[in-house]
């Protein structure tokens, strides 16, 4: 859990540090008023966290596309798709994420983001002593650095808290928690 705490606050420095070091009135913001919407896809590596009083050791491929609609200068109405395929022990989780949102920092090149999401999802890992049923709801909170290649499209680097748990329909519903390390590609 210290290792989640200490890459949440490194990130939130280097949010910080980055939006502190851009001159004022000379960023222009990530989304124009007539941006269209922003595709991306993301994958990536993690494991499990113990969050909780589960014991369960998990690694995982996660596999995250998306799109973003534009709400303001610098925050975006986010959709994905999550598909996870679990290494140890073999199982999976596919599930929608409609409820999300994106927040970037300054209008430069490189850009640190926040970003939070929730939906639910279907998973065959139910031999698993944090999830106790086949549908659960999913919640996601990252952190990462966008970097513009281009005027329509960028790079992404993320770490991922992302949290499955059946919400209390089923006992003892420990919920299975997992950092993910995630690159992707974003594109309009």
């Amino acid at each position: 859990m210290w290792r989640f705490h200490c890459a949440v606050v490194l990130l939130a420095g280097a949010a910080l540090r980055l939006h502190a070091q851009e001159p004022a009135g000379q960023s222009a913001p990530p989304f124009p008023r007539d941006a269209p919407p922003e595709w991306g896809v993301e994958a990536g590596y993690g494991f499990s966290v113990h969050l909780n009083r589960g014991r369960s050791a998990e690694h995982l491929l996660l596999l995250e596309p998306s799109v973003g609609l534009r709400l303001g200068p610098r925050i975006q109405y986010v959709i994905e798709a999550h598909i996870a395929h679990y290494l140890t022990p073999h199982g999976y989780m596919v599930g929608v994420m409609p409820l999300g949102a994106r927040y970037l920092f300054g209008g430069r090149r490189t850009i640190p983001y926040f970003s939070a999401a929730a939906g639910l999802g279907w998973t065959d890992l139910t031999q698993l002593e944090e999830i106790d049923r086949r549908f659960n709801f999913l919640l996601q909170a990252s952190g990462g650095v966008r970097h513009a290649v281009s005027e329509n499209q960028a790079w992404t680097f993320e770490a991922r808290l992302a949290h499955i748990s059946n919400a209390g329909t089923a006992l003892p519903n420990l919920g299975l928690n997992s950092l993910v390390f995630l690159a992707g590609f974003r594109f309009q």
